[in-house]
């Protein structure tokens, strides 16, 4: 199992009906909610770092209409997506370009906030693109970045390493983009950010059944293509017969909001 390529045009879609319908707009609310208690009157400019489908710039431009939304990133496909919406709801406070966040060009010192959800573990030169955002940001501005944590679906994966006696290969994808994750801080740090908050929002997803739960990481990313059918028969057991009232499991949300300092 291997995680798809969103750069393209299936993979923009395929992202846009899994990850980009069932886990970023969740997310992505939780990032707006800090967000809003960060803009004030003199917050004019943000942007939206590997924006995709408009998850968080969309949703801004429609709750800030005096403040305008950039958005950014490497797919065309996605960009797309963005101006096909911006077309069809008439919003008049939005920029869509393709960007890629390796090379983040913008005059210095552009925006008030920038934010970037779920996006930072895909980046091929993470370092590089935390030194853009911070050179794109005015000083004192505020930077929030949304990055999967350790706990995501550890509720699933703990029942997988039961059966399987270690964490299952299938899992190992997930793995990697944890790792690279918790270096996000650190990269924050030697970009020049200061003031890093970290929290950790736990998002819980409920199921019924357990063939509910194996459908859910089917749909997303092919997960259990795979994985034996005894395997997948045994863990459906395990959670139908342990969860009888059914089964919640949780995303992990890591929200770092840091600033640019004044000097």
């Amino acid at each position: 199992m291997r995680i798809p390529n969103f750069l393209t045009d299936e993979g923009s879609i395929l992202y846009k009906n899994t990850v980009g319908k069932q886990i970023s707009p969740r997310v992505g609310d939780i990032v707006i909610e800090k967000l809003g208690k960060v803009i004030c009157s003199d917050t004019h400019e943000v942007l939206d770092v590997a924006c995709g489908p408009g998850t968080i710039s969309l949703n801004l431009a429609r709750k800030y209409p005096d403040i305008h939304i950039t958005g950014i990133d490497a797919s065309r496909a996605m960009i797309e997506q963005c101006h096909q919406v911006v077309e069809q709801e008439g919003l008049k406070n939005t920029s869509f370009m393709t960007m890629n966040a390796n090379a983040i060009h913008f005059p210095n010192r552009s925006f008030d906030c920038v934010v970037c959800n779920l996006a930072f573990p895909f980046f091929s030169k993470p370092q590089e693109s935390v030194k853009g955002i911070h050179d794109a940001l005015k000083p004192g501005g505020t930077l929030l970045i949304s990055v999967p944590g350790r706990n995501t679906w550890k509720e699933f994966f703990s029942i997988a390493e039961e059966l399987t006696g270690g964490m299952p290969t299938f899992a190992r994808p997930f793995l990697s983009k944890f790792d690279k994750a918790e270096s996000l801080p650190a990269a924050m740090e030697a970009a020049g950010f200061i003031d890093l908050e970290i929290t950790a929002n736990p998002i819980p997803f409920h199921f019924e059944r357990a063939s509910e739960v194996l459908n859910f990481f089917q749909e997303l990313f092919s997960l259990l293509n795979y994985v034996p059918d005894e395997i997948k028969t045994d863990v459906a057991e395990i959670i139908d017969s342990r969860f009888p009232n059914g089964f919640t499991m949780h995303y992990e949300a890591i929200i770092v909001q840091a600033k640019r300092p004044l000097s």
